[in-house]
């Protein structure tokens, strides 16, 4: 439009300047004729009574007289013969007007003529013709002023038609918004109401269509959710049950959730079978739901697990929290239960303990499980509705104590010591790699390599994770620049929630993927699900950063929490990688079996790959193909090897 309106205003403003040009010449020209006219009639009488008296030298000082105004080019008396008599005259002056302009447009000045006669005898004639000068000034200013009246009109023509367009075509980038969206699987709506009926019939379309995609998924989740509730959830109060306790547990303590520290407690109601005989089954399940309700209201913000463990029992998991921090948050918790347990009548002391220890990467799950038990027993020992609280907690593996760690990790930052392992990701229908899963070892100071769960958890109390994933990142790229022409790479890297957090470091990401040649290669950034529901927003940053730079986004250990199926919808990622302990748990379990089969399906909905971890066997492989997952790995494809990358 606005090169149509362009190209009709140029039209009429050639056609104006043509009119107007050619119509104020003429007008020139017959001024400047008469004005030649005027001053030879002037010069008629005065000059036919010298001529005729004979005295040339008053005719030539009359005619000098009238030439020296400066409005005149030519004057000059003729004799009957058409000889030149007398005269004066000066070339055409024309200042103030670019040559350009007067030698397209020229003014031809007509001569005024006038006959000199004495009596009744004819002397000759006076010639006239008029100097141009003013005559082109005014016209080239005429000319101006056209000029710029016609582009003032046209500017205002142009704003008036934006906000015209800005006006009617509003609703276009909201269309353009919720076009984006579904691109990136949200299916809101626009709100906007069009005036425009086109538009408006377009926005009725997108927001329908959004609308039935939106329930299609809304109840794929619902289906879902009840799977996972029948697998993971107790029925009672809402929380997840013991089999999710394991497998979340077992999760943490193999090193697939990322943390330095953390702390297991443990609440024990007291009698509780004796308390369900003397009053009612019904008031003792009600009890229990107090204790979920207060457990929520007190953890909910700080527990990644909250679980009741069996009848009587409830197991609640934080992450990086300080020891300050969980005694506040013990002692709040038995002061909220203290409100629900009062004293009861009767002889069973119908009460709860707490426990609360420590543990880290790599220990025991039945050792943890007997450290919180002599807690409980504690507390137990100790007095009705009391907290045991063991702060102390075994050193890591190695005995390093934790600022010997970090020297050790700051000086393999400085010396370059990392050694990069890949493990295969298979297409489990055609067996062939669909991407190498970089995993890294610390070269410690007698050459062993450390494994990432044991020194990663000191990397990350001590914030060096950024800097961990910056040196590693570097040694990806470096090995992706050594990479032949025509080799096809296909690498996924896993990425800290430190990092995330730290803008020196995205930027440098940002940068690096900016300027990286992508002949044949193709990048994968991974972060946990634990990870992402830590802080949506920036994971959405991240995940946005990374398509921008046509790089792939993953969610690593998928399917074991609550939130799993809602973090599917809000942050829909490439691809997801099932935790091993659902991938375990399926063929024993048809709770988790269904639950598979509705991640799959709901990930399929949304164009989301799903593969498994903790592949191990080919029955596995054969379930996984029948539930239609697409990729595996596993030790059963291969375990994690330098040759790989």
């Amino acid at each position: 439009m606005f090169l149509g309106i362009s190209v009709i205003f140029l039209g009429v403003f050639i056609g104006l300047a043509i009119l107007g040009v050619s119509g104020t010449r003429t007008y020139l020209e017959e001024q400047l004729g008469s004005h030649a006219q005027d001053a030879a009639s002037s010069l008629v009488h005065p000059l036919s009574q010298s001529i005729g008296a004979g005295d040339r030298i008053l005719a030539d000082t009359q005619v000098a007289t009238l030439f020296d105004r400066g409005y005149f080019q030519r004057i000059a008396v003729l004799g009957t013969d058409g000889a030149v008599v007398l005269g004066r005259e000066l070339p055409a002056k024309i200042d103030g007007v670019p040559l350009w302009f007067s030698s397209r447009v020229t003014l031809d000045a007509p001569p005024g003529e006038a006959f000199l006669i004495a009596g009744w005898r004819q002397l000759g004639k006076v010639v006239v013709v008029s100097q141009p000068t003013h005559a082109y000034q005014y016209l080239w200013k005429s000319a101006l002023e056209i000029s710029g009246w016609m582009l003032l009109a046209y500017l205002l023509a142009l704003w008036m038609t934006r906000m015209v367009l800005h006006w009617i075509l509003n609703p276009l980038s909201e269309i353009e918004r919720s076009a984006m969206e579904i691109q990136q699987k949200h299916f809101g709506q626009i709100a906007i109401k069009p005036k425009a009926l086109e538009l408006s019939r377009v926005v009725g379309a997108m927001n329908e269509m959004s609308r039935k995609i939106s329930e299609f998924l809304d109840a794929e989740s619902r289906r879902a959710e009840q799977f996972r509730r029948e697998a993971y959830q107790d029925d009672l109060t809402g929380l997840d049950n013991r089999r999710s306790f394991e497998l979340r547990l077992t999760q943490a303590l193999d090193g697939d959730i990322p943390f330095s520290d953390a702390a297991l407690i443990g609440v024990e109601v007291n009698n509780l079978k004796s308390f369900n005989t003397e009053a009612s089954y019904r008031q003792g399940d009600q009890f229990l739901v107090s204790v979920a309700t207060a457990a929520r209201s007190i953890l909910g913000d700080q527990a990644a697990i909250l679980c009741r463990t069996s009848g009587s029992s409830f197991g609640f998991v934080l992450f990086d929290r300080d020891p300050a921090m969980l005694a506040d948050l013990g002692r709040q918790l038995r002061d909220s239960l203290q409100q629900v347990f009062p004293e009861q009548e009767g002889d069973a002391d119908f009460s709860f303990s707490i426990g609360m220890v420590h543990f880290r990467h790599g220990e025991k799950r039945a050792r943890l499980m007997s450290r919180l038990d002599l807690a409980i027993e504690s507390a137990r020992q100790s007095g009705r509705n009391a907290l045991q609280y063991v702060v102390d907690v075994n050193s890591s593996e190695s005995g390093l104590g934790s600022m010997a760690w970090r020297e050790l990790i700051r000086n393999a930052l400085a010396e370059n010591r990392w050694t990069l392992l890949g493990q295969p990701v298979v297409s489990l229908s055609s067996g062939q790699v669909m991407q190498q899963e970089i995993m890294t070892r610390l070269i410690g100071n007698d050459g062993n390599l450390v494994p990432a769960s044991v020194f990663l958890p000191m990397a990350m109390r001590h914030k060096l994770m950024p800097d961990i994933d910056q040196a590693l990142l570097s040694l990806v790229f470096r090995r992706l620049e050594e990479r032949g022409e025509g080799e096809v790479v296909n690498l996924a890297v896993n990425l800290s929630n430190q990092s995330l957090e730290n803008r020196e470091f995205l930027a440098w990401l940002s940068g690096r993927l900016s300027r990286l040649s992508r002949r044949g290669v193709q990048l994968s950034f991974e972060l946990t699900e634990y990870g992402c529901s830590l802080d949506m927003e920036s994971s959405r940053q991240f995940a946005d950063m990374l398509r921008t730079n046509q790089v792939r986004f993953g969610i690593d250990h998928f399917g074991l929490t609550p939130t799993s199926l809602q973090l599917l919808r809000e942050l829909p990622p490439d691809y997801v990688k099932l935790d091993a302990g659902l991938v375990a748990e399926a063929p024993e379990n048809e709770a988790a079996r269904a639950l598979l089969r509705s991640i799959v399906s709901l990930a399929s909905t949304l164009e989301v790959e799903v593969i498994a971890q903790g592949v191990e066997t080919l029955a596995q492989v054969e379930m996984l193909l029948s539930d239609s997952v697409k990729g595996g790995q596993g030790y059963h494809f291969g375990a994690p090897s330098a040759d790989r990358i």
